[in-house]
């Protein structure tokens, strides 16, 4: 691509533009942002461009540097409605849901027709623990007629929350009935649909739902792709190899790593660690994808994982990890200065050998879940992200997937010096204070009775485990699989083959 300069026509500006939407449109965020980079240096009083960086940015996970940026786009053109909308997303993702509905009030006001932003702003009051509130905001567009795919299914996914399954399913079931233009949105009404089926007890319905969703996905899983990635990572970061790799210098022991497969409780442990005073829970950051990406991940020009890791200084560990530090620090609200900050990605389970070499000092926590309920969790639920989690939408692919993550536990506890503390979810609810207490002395934090109360916690929560862990614990997610034993028997038979083995 030829380099922009000043004196480059807004055409050509706009068509440079346009290719760094297109990569963005299709998950390649990082490989957007330099395009969009390149446009600013061109045009820096152009908003859009700014806006582009911030949206990028977005997508890799920096919401502090996606804020700052769109709020550059505004400061030039506050009249844009998108830029105020992307900037609730952007606030509601840093925690901050009263300035998130400032933002999206401000969108609406510029564009009041615009149903996506009223619908945004009921997931900004849902995210923030406000389930009535946002039902509240969506009922009279729904009285009004208005038939919209994303308001109909986030009010009907709320009529679940709030006890009315049944009605959700009426709203909702008739957009299944054609077929949109963009099958993605329909594997969408399915997965909601699913969860609903589940919450009035029609599992059949529920798992065949998740089914024609799972359908309608274009993600792909290839078993050997995954299976080479963990054979490289488990020679690269070796027993024989890892005491004998550069580390950084960084002594900080803040950054908690709460690792383990979706779905098996991530989200309620970081909640109760999020509720003691000195602790603040950042949710699932993206930081360590993005730093192994950077330094310390093979690629056609250097597919050697062995090679790059040796190669690897203390310098550019300690750059990297400083780094990281810092986005951790600008996560927690001003004025909080919170000793442990909690990234609850799961799939950093994959990283431990990496981030043992990033942070020598730090804590991981993994999180384990039967593998039956794992899967039904896993498989009524519509992830998002380009390929993801694109296992889950295959039994077949759960169970090696599965099969994978069990390797990577069993390697990095066999290699790693850094210590891995296990919870079972099952544990969590069986002894809620016990395993409260050896969360707590794990991490060198004084024992505080509103950890028993993460529920009463005002963070925003915008995983899948919202509503989960805003009430006290219950049980009635233990043993779920048998609602569905009639339909897992190739998920069953399949964890088997891969090795992975559990009692009933």
């Amino acid at each position: 691509m030829k380099p922009l300069d000043k004196n480059a026509s807004l055409e050509a500006v706009q068509a440079v533009f346009r290719r760094a939407e297109a990569l963005e449109n299709a998950g390649h965020h990082a490989q957007a942002l330099p395009i969009y980079q390149q446009i600013v240096q061109a045009k820096p009083r152009w908003p859009y461009a700014h806006f582009g960086i911030g949206s990028a940015y977005a997508g890799i996970g920096k919401f502090e540097d996606a804020r700052r940026n769109i709020r550059k786009a505004i400061a030039i053109k506050d009249d844009h409605a998108a830029f105020h909308a992307k900037l609730a997303d952007v606030l509601s993702q840093l925690d901050d849901p009263q300035a998130a509905i400032q933002a999206i009030d401000r969108a609406i006001e510029l564009d009041p027709k615009n149903i996506a932003y009223r619908v945004n702003k009921a997931m900004i009051v849902r995210f923030a623990g406000d389930l009535q509130g946002a039902y509240d905001l969506l009922l009279p567009l729904i009285e009004s007629g208005e038939t919209a795919d994303q308001l109909v299914r986030v009010y009907a996914s709320l009529c679940g929350s709030l006890g009315a399954p049944q009605k959700g399913i009426a709203a909702l079931e008739p957009l299944t009935h054609t077929v949109h233009p963009d099958p993605l949105v329909t594997a969408t009404h399915f997965f909601v649909l699913a969860k609903l089926y589940d919450q009035t007890g029609q599992f059949d319905l529920a798992y065949q739902a998740a089914t024609q969703g799972s359908a309608l996905r274009n993600d792909t899983y290839i078993p050997a792709d995954r299976q080479a990635l963990l054979e490289q990572r488990t020679q690269a970061w070796s027993k024989e190899r890892i005491g004998t790799l550069a580390r950084s210098k960084t002594t900080s022991d803040k950054p908690v790593f709460i690792v383990g497969m979706p779905r098996s409780g991530t989200t309620l442990i970081e909640q109760i660690i999020a509720a003691h005073p000195q602790a603040y829970g950042a949710g699932e950051l993206i930081n360590i994808f993005a730093a192994a990406d950077e330094i310390a991940s093979p690629t056609p020009e250097h597919p050697d994982l062995c090679a790059i890791v040796d190669a690897l200084k203390p310098a550019t560990l300690d750059r990297v990890a400083r780094r990281i530090l810092r986005e951790m620090d600008k996560q927690a609200p001003k004025g909080e200065k919170p000793i442990r900050i909690t990234d609850k990605l799961p799939l950093n389970f994959q990283h431990l050998g990496f981030i043992e070499q990033l942070f020598p000092n730090v804590r991981v926590i993994h999180c384990t879940r039967h593998p039956l309920d794992t899967f039904v969790s896993c498989y009524l639920l519509d992830f998002v992200g380009v390929n993801a989690h694109a296992y889950t939408y295959d039994p077949e692919h759960f169970a090696h997937f599965y099969g994978v993550y069990q390797r990577y536990m069993e390697h990095w506890k066999s290699v790693c010096s850094i210590p891995i503390l296990d919870v079972s979810y099952e544990e969590a609810i069986g002894d809620q204070r016990g395993v409260t207490e050896r969360i707590l002395s794990f991490l060198d934090l004084e024992w505080d009775d509103s950890c028993l109360r993460f529920f009463e916690a005002k963070r925003s929560v915008s995983t899948a485990s919202t509503e989960q862990v805003r009430r006290p614990m219950y049980a009635s997610s233990m043993g779920r699989w048998k609602n569905y034993e009639g339909q897992l028997g190739v998920v069953v038979d399949a964890l088997r083959g891969y090795g992975v083995e559990y009692s009933l």
